[in-house]
């Protein structure tokens, strides 16, 4: 769906991204990192608005950068981060003008604009101006503008921006909707763990620029695998610590909770070697099931790139 190599973007003097190699199957591709870490700058690359500096790549098909990037666009849908609304004009009208300069005949454009009104739950408001919408009303309203022409491709610049837990849960539910009942693919752009661990099913991680982390959401899990965190009876001795690299790699001590990652993922085995230094293994807590220590290990470099998929 999107491949690259050597990706390099600028602004001026500065490097927004750097040396970006990667393969993106279709799917939902969460797309993680903090504020600033180049995702939108990766959006707008995707979509031909921004021309690399160096490096090769390709969108559906398309070279990025080449004369057809126009058309390209009119393959893929954009629902941008900030809001970009006409206050004085219903949802439907606007909904229906996207859907023309998308490419859509004017007919056609109004028959899509009241499809993806009732896709998105605004079938019953659509004739209202947006300056009287919600939050949750307003970004729904985007997401139909990015849909109105039938995209193979969506890009969703952080959908669940401003929105109350509810607001949340029912966009995210449409982020779900678009992949299992319209097939189309989608990149969820967001700073949030918990809307990319609920939706997506390959991760890639940015951190000022550079590429962390890609992969499957199970692959990289696989990846903490051997990650646990270990309580015993009584402290360790000063003797007893220095003997936990027989184990694993020390990680963290917390007041004598250690969080290690083994050498061999069997779990009995932390117990064995309890009772070989004499010391009694009362917790083992599993570490790899979570999101966050993913995200983590990405940032600070102990997280090697793999291919998605894996």
């Amino acid at each position: 769906m999107i491949a690259f190599q050597d990706l390099e973007v600028r602004y001026g003097d500065v490097v927004a991204l750097k040396n970006l190699s990667l393969d993106l199957e279709d799917g939902i591709i969460g797309l993680l990192g903090p504020n600033g870490s180049g995702k939108s700058t990766l959006l707008k690359t995707l979509l031909g608005l921004l021309t690399p500096a160096k490096g090769v790549g390709q969108v559906l098909g398309v070279g990025l950068g080449s004369p057809d990037a126009a058309r390209l666009r009119a393959r893929i849908g954009y629902m941008p981060e900030y809001d970009a609304l006409i206050e004085d004009v219903s949802a439907f009208e606007q909904v229906a003008f996207w859907g023309e300069l998308s490419g859509l005949p004017a007919d056609a454009a109004r028959d899509r604009a009241h499809e993806v009104l009732y896709f998105v739950g605004l079938d019953e408001s659509r004739y209202r101006h947006v300056s009287g919408y919600s939050t949750g009303m307003r970004q729904r309203v985007k997401l139909a503008q990015a849909l109105v022409h039938s995209p193979e491709l969506v890009f969703m610049d952080e959908p669940t921006n401003g929105l109350d837990p509810e607001g949340r849960k029912r966009m995210l539910d449409l982020v779900l909707k678009v992949r299992a009942e319209l097939g189309t693919g989608v990149i969820l752009a967001s700073h949030l763990l918990e809307d990319v661990e609920r939706c997506a099913d390959q991760l890639v991680i940015l951190d000022k620029g550079e590429l962390k982390a890609a992969g499957s959401m199970a692959g990289l899990r696989k990846l903490l695998a051997k990650r646990f965190e270990l309580r015993f009876l009584d402290l360790l001795s000063l003797e007893q610590e220095a003997r936990l690299p027989e184990l694993g790699r020390v990680l963290d001590n917390r007041h004598g909770l250690y969080d290690l990652e083994l050498h061999h993922p069997d779990p009995v085995e932390p117990f064995r070697w309890a009772q070989k230094i004499g010391a009694v293994l009362v917790q083992l807590t599993p570490r790899h099931d979570r999101l966050d220590e993913v995200l983590i290990r990405a940032l600070h470099g102990d997280i090697a790139t793999t291919k998605g998929g894996n």
